[in-house]
């Protein structure tokens, strides 16, 4: 059954980490308790995580538990694991982002027409199978992504959700190699989100349409999904003009530049 479009998406028990005051134990629920707090800021980029041992000491679990969800949270590219060090939230600003971008981007010279075409044959696809294939978790965890766009924050901060939204329905297709191929390109999609949501035009008329794609995944509507992830995706066709066939490196760091103070003070106005 087709959802009526602008309502507010909901699920019959909508999962929240901790239900009738118990402390989460399964190392799903464990996932979106951290996930959550590195996604809402609580842990900010660059913060250590507590060790595994303070972290099952918290939750009451194993940690055997504690390493399966650090290992879940490294691979959604939240957190980087450094040995003998511990557990850091992924570090995204302008400068480490060029890294990555120079090293790959540059060096193919990528620009934002390749990455979005790519995205486009990637992630219509994500979105349908998603809509088929989603399970009650993964359709949970993409309600509780899709609820933090509500939640004020820095561009990026709100690049943070908006990737981890596109990361979850990729893993929600069901298919590993869907969600490599996506996990594979996730800085150069960073970097694009960053292009995004520095443009006033470009954000208010893509982020209505997260709420288009839930739905359609919620109902079970993979030609739905699809069309809308395409929608999605194409607005860079309606907008991004010049920016489209410029080096992808050189887009970012000259839009990140030139934002400032003003885009941050923008993007944390109630909407």
């Amino acid at each position: 059954m087709t959802a009526e479009r602008g309502r507010k998406p909901s699920l019959e028990s909508p999962a929240e980490p901790n239900i009738g005051g118990k402390p989460p134990t399964s190392p799903g629920a464990l996932i979106a308790v951290l996930e959550d707090r590195i996604l809402t800021g609580h842990w900010a980029p660059g913060v250590r995580l507590p060790s595994e041992r303070d972290l099952a000491t918290e939750f009451a679990v194993s940690r055997p538990v504690i390493r399966e969800v650090l290992k879940a949270l490294q691979e959604r590219g939240l957190i980087e694991v450094s040995p003998q060090r511990g557990s850091f939230v992924r570090h995204y600003t302008a400068e480490n982002l060029m890294r990555p971008m120079n090293l790959a981007a540059r060096a193919a010279g990528v620009t934002a027409r390749q990455l979005m075409r790519a995205r486009v044959m990637l992630e219509t696809e994500a979105a349908s199978l998603a809509a088929a294939n989603a399970s009650k978790r993964d359709r949970t965890d993409l309600l509780r992504v899709h609820q933090l766009f509500a939640r004020p924050g820095d561009v990026h901060a709100r690049a943070r959700v908006d990737l981890a939204f596109h990361e979850t329905i990729a893993r929600a297709s069901g298919n590993p190699v869907i969600h490599m191929m996506f996990t594979a390109i996730q800085d150069l999609t960073y970097g694009l989100m960053l292009r995004s949501l520095s443009d006033r035009e470009v954000r208010e008329a893509g982020e209505p349409l997260h709420t288009v794609i839930l739905e359609a995944i919620l109902d079970r509507d993979p030609d739905g999904a699809r069309e809308a992830m395409r929608r999605h995706l194409d607005l860079a066709e309606d907008f991004y003009g010049p920016d489209m066939d410029t080096d992808l490196a050189d887009v970012i760091e000259h839009r990140l530049a030139t934002s400032g103070d003003d885009l941050i003070a923008d993007l944390r106005q109630p909407s």
